[in-house]
Parts: C-alpha cells; sequence; structure tokens
C-alpha cells in the first residue's frame, strides 16, 4: 500500500474518530450530569466499581484480538483472500469461548461482592439489587464479544475505521439520549444499565453488515484451519498479552476496588467525576493512535527500520504535545470545572488534578510505546515486565491509598507507568523492534526534557490561571482551558521548531493547507 494510501486512511480515520468522539463526550458529560442530579454519588460507585471488576475479567480475551490483527497485517497487505479467512475463521472460534468464559467466571463472582463492597448493607437503602446490576454490567461485558463482533477486526486492520466510527457514533448517541431520557422520566438504575446491553448488541451487528458487505470474500465459509503449530505461537504470543492486560487492567481497573475496600462508595463516586475527565481524555486522543494504528502496521510489514524509527519519533513528539498540553489542563482546571459543574461538595482537594495531570502524561507516552509493541509483534520479549507493574501498582496503592486516599492510588499508578512501562519498554522496543536502530539512551534524554519543560509550563500557567480572571463560573473554566490549550502546545513548538518531529508537522500543515486552497480553486 502507498504512502499517500496510509496517510489518507490516517486522515479519514482520524477525522471521523475524533468529530464523533467530540459529540459523544459532550452527551457523556450531559449524562453524568442528569445522573448525579436523579440517583446521586453512590449510584456513580457502584457503577464505577462494577465496572472495574468487570475490566478485569476481560482479561479471559487474552489480547486474541491483538495477535490477530497483527497476524492480518501481512496478507491484507499482500491481499491474500485465503490466509485472511483462515485467521478470520479462528477469531470467530476464539470470541465464542471468550464471550462464555467471562459469563461464566462473572457469575461465580457473585457471591465475592459483600466482600468487595464496603458498604454493600446500604445499599438495600437505596433499594439497589446489586446481583441483578452485577448480572447486567456483566451481560453488557458479554455483549462485546458476541453477535458477530468479530467481523469488525477486518475493517480496523485494512485501515477502514472510519466506516465503522459513523455507526459506532451514530449507536453511541442514541444509547446516550435514551439514558438521559430513563434519568428524567424513570429515574431507573437497572433499566438504565440494561439499556446499554441492547445497543450493544445493535452497534456488532451493524458493524458485522457493514464488514461483510465491504468484504464479503473474506467472510466466505473457509475449510481450512490454521495449524497446530500456529495456534501453539498464537497460544504463546496471547500469554505474553496476558500478562500486559493483567498489568494494564490493574492499574486502572482496580482503583475503584481498593478506595471502595477501605474508603466506601461515596469516595468512589466523588473520584469517578474526575475519572470520567481522564477517561473522556485519553478517549479523544486515543483516536489519533486508533487512525494510524493499520497504517503503521501496513508500514512495519512493508518499509525500512530507518522509516519505522523516524515515524516513532514524530508520533512520541506528538503524544508528548497531546497529553502533555491535556495533562496540564486537568491539573490546572480540573477542581474549577467539578466545582462549576457539580458543586464545591465534589472537589477532592488540589493535589490530586495535578497527580492525574502527571497520570494522564505518561499514559501518552506509553500509549506510543504500547502501540509500537504490538505492531511489530513484540509480544513474548521480557513477558515478565508486566508482573513487575503489577506488583509496584498493589504495593503502591495499597500502602497508601490508608494515608492519602484517591491521591495514594493515584501515586500507585503513576509509580507503575514510571518504574515499568516508561523505563523498561523502551529497551525492548530499540532492541526488538527496531532492531537497536538508535540508541535507547537518546529516547531518554528527549522525553526527561520533554517532561522537565512541560512542568515549568504547568507551574506558569497555574500561577496565572489561579489568579487571573476568576471567580466567572463556567466563563472562567472556559478562557482558562483555551489558555492552557493554546500556551502548552505553541510553547513545545516553539522551542523544537527546528527538529525532525516538528518540520514533519511544518511540512503536513503546508501540504494540507495546499489541497484546501486547491480544493477552494476549482470550486
Amino acid at each position: 500500500m502507498k504512502k499517500s494510501s496510509r496517510t489518507r486512511n490516517s486522515a479519514l480515520n482520524l477525522i471521523t474518530s475524533i468529530g464523533g468522539q467530540l459529540l459523544v463526550t459532550a452527551l457523556h458529560f450531559v449524562t453524568r450530569t442528569v445522573f448525579v442530579n436523579t440517583l446521586g454519588a453512590s449510584y456513580l460507585g457502584i457503577g464505577g466499581l462494577f465496572t472495574n471488576i468487570l475490566s478485569m475479567l476481560s482479561l479471559t480475551e487474552l489480547g486474541v484480538a491483538t495477535a490477530i490483527t497483527f497476524k492480518l497485517y501481512q496478507p491484507l497487505a499482500n491481499n491474500d483472500e485465503k490466509r485472511v479467512r483462515v485467521l478470520m475463521k479462528f477469531y470467530k472460534q476464539a470470541y465464542r469461548v471468550i464471550g462464555i468464559a467471562i459469563m461464566v467466571l462473572g457469575l461465580c463472582l457473585i457471591p465475592t461482592l459483600p466482600f468487595l463492597i464496603k458498604d454493600y448493607e446500604s445499599l438495600e437503602a437505596l433499594e439497589i439489587n446489586a446481583v441483578l446490576v452485577f448480572i447486567l454490567y456483566l451481560l453488557q461485558s458479554v455483549s462485546s464479544y458476541l453477535f458477530f463482533a468479530y467481523r469488525s477486526a477486518i475493517m480496523r486492520a485494512n485501515q477502514k475505521k472510519y466506516i465503522l466510527d459513523v455507526a459506532d457514533y451514530a449507536v453511541t448517541i442514541m444509547t446516550s439520549v435514551t439514558q438521559i431520557l430513563i434519568l428524567i422520566f424513570l429515574r431507573d438504575f437497572v433499566i438504565y444499565t440494561a439499556s446499554v446491553i441492547v445497543f450493544n448488541i445493535i452497534k456488532n451487528i451493524i458493524n458485522a453488515i457493514i464488514s461483510k458487505k465491504r468484504y464479503p470474500e473474506f467472510f466466505i465459509r473457509e475449510k481450512d484451519s490454521i495449524s497446530k503449530e500456529e495456534v501453539f505461537g498464537l497460544i504463546k504470543d496471547c500469554g505474553a498479552l496476558f500478562l500486559y492486560k493483567i498489568n494494564a487492567v490493574v492499574i486502572k481497573a482496580t482503583d475503584n476496588l481498593v478506595l471502595s475496600t477501605f474508603w466506601g462508595l461515596v469516595l468512589v463516586g466523588k473520584y469517578s467525576n474526575y475519572l470520567l475527565i481522564y477517561r473522556t481524555i485519553v478517549s479523544l486522543l486515543k483516536k489519533v493512535y486508533e487512525a494510524i494504528r493499520a497504517s503503521m502496521g501496513n508500514l512495519f510489514a512493508t518499509e525500512s527500520v530507518e522509516k519505522q524509527y523516524s515515524f516513532f519519533k514524530i508520533v512520541n513528539f506528538v503524544s508528548i504535545v497531546l497529553f502533555g498540553t491535556a495533562g496540564v489542563g486537568v491539573a490546572v482546571c480540573a477542581n474549577e470545572l467539578i466545582q462549576v459543574w457539580l458543586g464545591e461538595k465534589y472537589v477532592v482537594d488540589s493535589v490530586l488534578p495535578v497527580l492525574i495531570g502527571v497520570e494522564l502524561l505518561f499514559a501518552g507516552i506509553i500509549l506510543n510505546l504500547t502501540q509500537i509493541r504490538s505492531v511489530s509483534g513484540v509480544f513474548r520479549q521480557m513477558w515478565y515486565r508486566p508482573l513487575l507493574g503489577i506488583l509496584v501498582n498493589l504495593g503502591v496503592s495499597i500502602a497508601l491509598v490508608q494515608i492519602w486516599g484517591i491521591s495514594g492510588v493515584v501515586v500507585g499508578t503513576i509509580a507503575t507507568y514510571f518504574f515499568t512501562n516508561f523505563l523498561i519498554d523502551p529497551i525492548l522496543i530499540h532492541k526488538y523492534s527496531f532492531n537497536n536502530f538508535k540508541p535507547v539512551s537518546e529516547y531518554y534524554k528527549k522525553n526527561f526534557l520533554y517532561i522537565f519543560i512541560l512542568s515549568a509550563i504547568c507551574a506558569a500557567d497555574m500561577f496565572i490561571c489561579n489568579n487571573v480572571f476568576v471567580g466567572h463560573g463556567w466563563f472562567s473554566v472556559i478562557v482558562h482551558i483555551l489558555f492552557v490549550g493554546l500556551s502548552v502546545p505553541c510553547v513545545l513548538v516553539l522551542i523544537f521548531w527546528n527538529r525532525e518531529e516538528c518540520i514533519y508537522f511544518r511540512n503536513l500543515l503546508v501540504r494540507v493547507k495546499e489541497r484546501v486552497f486547491k480544493a477552494i480553486r476549482k470550486k
């Protein structure tokens, strides 16, 4: 596939992803506002807790999607239809097994709910049937793997994700609108939760129809199956990916579990509002990586190491700009946003937003590392690294949660990101993905410089926003967000104006401008 085609597909994926996600983000905040005003913090807490528990059950997926998608890049680039059909057949069978396994494991967890929820007995006063709600959340998770869910992989691996995004966002909008109406007119948490299951099934079926219509040749019944040797190879890859998934789940999904165990559901509910901001930003910015993932897979399957490494450096700089801006924004504006949006009683303390901002920055850096590892097939190397991450996260979180509450849990996440992902993953990637094309020390030097500059920008922005134009409600929030959103990327771009990473985007902007003017002249 030509570079222009990769660029075009990435651009289309990005435009549809960002545009749709902005609309969905606005709806999520409206839904959360209605939820808080109609049901309250305890319902938020139980929802967050069950979501985290079921995130841990998603470990049953074992990284099958990542391993299969990696296997699809080469045959799609070579137009090998039979090979694609064989892989999709295996993917279909694997997802059926996974869906059933999650359901069985989830049902086995029901007797443990009184031990996982500190305020379990008080739920009766709220008329919450914890078992019923948990089963509904379980069905939400299971529905993500059934009803032809596997079919969408072919669109994503073949750089056509933007086609599915349109349908996905349409269904998500319908879900949010339905939930808002349920909260306003029925105020029923059970029906609110159950609505997601219905729309999950609808989304899977729509995506399956689109995928089969677009690529019917890949869904013809295939007699052959992948060889036993390849199955064992995939099992080994999935085993390594399973450890990475455990690490990822432990880092975020256990936060609410630890808080619920030591502090109760009310604090979990307050934290969930900050978590909503965090997840909204990550979901939005991840669209950039999702938009280019298939193109990166094609690049790693067809291009030289020099081009691969150049692209890696460019995406790393983009990660710093995007997630650095978001991290500074959260550190400076999160408490002001929570106070104006939900009220002073939902504000936790001044340290938490700063810690979440730091976590956001590392999340962006690591997202790039994770994507490179996935598209280059670095799964089994140093498989024990995730185990170290699990020990660091749980150890620090449990030790500090009793002293610092929510902030202690976030410090545990930051410690894990820094001491495992940030320090170890670059070594693996430089050695196995890029064959030591460049020394890893260059990567560390550059990123520590980025972090130092972002820290200085954050301190300056925080001083300005805390002393200029305060006390004007939403107007102040919007002004401060815009100020941070402009100041951080502008300073970074000015400092690194003549670096390779920045020159690439300067040239890209020039090409975009020329195409826009050319289109205008034609009209």
